[in-house]
């Protein structure tokens, strides 16, 4: 049962009247979206009937679709792209509004209804197979998975943060090999949906950007049974404002680093690898086209100003040594730029450090880390130019290798920092 007391974010009136009278189903699909074009709101409702109808014509299917505007044109379309044998409904919600609590509020559902699956697709995931319908549930629906999270094949620079710190961070500190921790295309099982919804976590910032990192942490310390399932291409997201991309940004990697407080006890003691399966029965065929070369020149120049603009804040957060290199790097031409991938992984630990052991507010120093993580972009850009899938998932298995030998290093700095030592402040 999910606990009344926990003010996680539901389904607004009358639409719980109306789960009611539908009764019991097999499978929830559901999306949220927040200042998305109703064509292209409906256009994700239509293809996600669109795959249930085609893979799962015997199962009792409902889409619910959570959505933040006042206006009700984007509900109105949504609602619209049901079928005879899978009604949609499209609902505003309490609470907070963000992403997570826009989820949140699909899985209430879902818990209401029974719903042996709940699949959630990203409402930017605007071209959407059939085949990412059964290659999402299928493992779940057998009971075989708790959480089954997409694995992309997915372009530079969209897939960035993905590789050169989600994915390395997850893999090393919670031991789970999940190429796409923050994947926003996932299927969840009955009993895990009761048991995020009684998570009091709606007023943080895993209610905005931060829910899909915090679900793949959240899985691996609960000990479910996860698995990752290939569904091809993932399209490029689309271009948002600068202020977007540093929400989004700061959220995400926020989320991930607060969680070294609050499970402290669970990384340090250094699990056992976690086992997930690859379910690739629906994957399509592979295009093995060679990754291509960015223009790397916008990024060095990102560093640079970071450079100038945070360099008295960063003295505050990375230590010394790797400071110095930092520094040494920001003064290189774009032709002889090179961000070597352990002082990337040692200056990811020494941020997720001073997010939870520093003085200063941990939102600014998610946000410092911004140039850093650019100016690493710029040299792994060029270090995957002209690879295959395989040539540059090495790459990425190589970097995540980096924080594996490096837990040492955050140990060692978890241990020792002292806000009123290492801030670099006079007292």
């Amino acid at each position: 049962m999910v606990n009344a007391d926990l003010l996680h974010p539901t389904l607004r009136p009358p639409t719980p009247g109306r789960l009611r009278k539908i009764g019991a189903v097999d499978l929830v699909i559901g999306f949220t979206t927040h200042s998305v074009k109703p064509a292209l709101a409906a256009k994700l409702a239509r293809q996600a009937v669109r795959g249930a109808n085609k893979y799962f014509p015997r199962l009792k299917t409902v889409i619910i679709h959570t959505d933040t505007g006042l206006s009700e044109r984007t509900r109105q379309a949504v609602q619209a792209a049901g079928s005879a044998g899978i009604p949609v409904i499209s609902s505003r919600y309490t609470g907070v509004l963000g992403k997570g609590g826009g989820t949140a509020a699909i899985l209430d559902g879902a818990v209401q209804l029974k719903a042996r699956t709940t699949i959630i697709l990203d409402s930017h995931t605007t071209d959407l197979p059939p085949e990412w319908i059964p290659a999402l549930a299928t493992l779940v629906l057998k009971n075989r998975a708790d959480l089954v999270k997409a694995r992309y094949g997915w372009q530079l620079p969209d897939s960035a943060l993905n590789d050169l710190l989600l994915y390395p961070f997850t893999r090393a500190v919670w031991r789970l090999k999940l190429h796409h921790p923050a994947a926003g295309d996932f299927a969840v099982s009955q009993r895990a949906a009761a048991s995020i919804l009684q998570q009091d976590v709606w007023g943080t910032e895993v209610n905005r950007f931060g829910f899909d990192i915090w679900l793949s942490t959240f899985a691996a310390i609960q000990g479910w049974r996860i698995a990752q399932a290939a569904v091809g291409e993932k399209p490029p997201i689309p271009a948002v404002s600068a202020t977007q991309m540093m929400s989004r940004f700061t959220d995400t990697v926020g989320t991930m680093f607060r969680q070294l407080h609050l499970r402290y006890r669970h990384w340090q003691q250094l699990p056992p690898p976690i086992k997930t399966a690859t379910f690739t029965e629906f994957s399509p065929p592979g295009t093995p086209s060679p990754t291509p070369l960015l223009d790397v020149t916008p990024f060095i120049e990102t560093l640079t100003l970071g450079w100038m603009e945070y360099r008295r804040f960063w003295q505050r957060i990375v230590f010394p040594e790797n400071l110095a290199a930092v520094e040494y790097l920001a003064s290189h031409p774009a032709e002889s730029f090179h961000f070597p991938p352990d002082l990337w992984a040692k200056i990811a630990y020494d941020f997720a450090v001073v997010y939870n052991k520093g003085e200063r507010d941990p939102d600014a120093v998610a946000q410092a880390l911004y140039p850093l993580f650019i100016g690493r972009l710029a040299s792994f850009a060029g270090e995957v130019a002209g690879l295959t899938a395989v040539g540059r998932a090495g790459t990425i298995a190589a970097q995540a290798v980096e924080f594996e030998d490096l837990l040492s290093y955050l140990n060692y700095r978890w241990e020792k920092y002292l806000p009123w030592v290492d801030s670099g402040e006079k007292r």
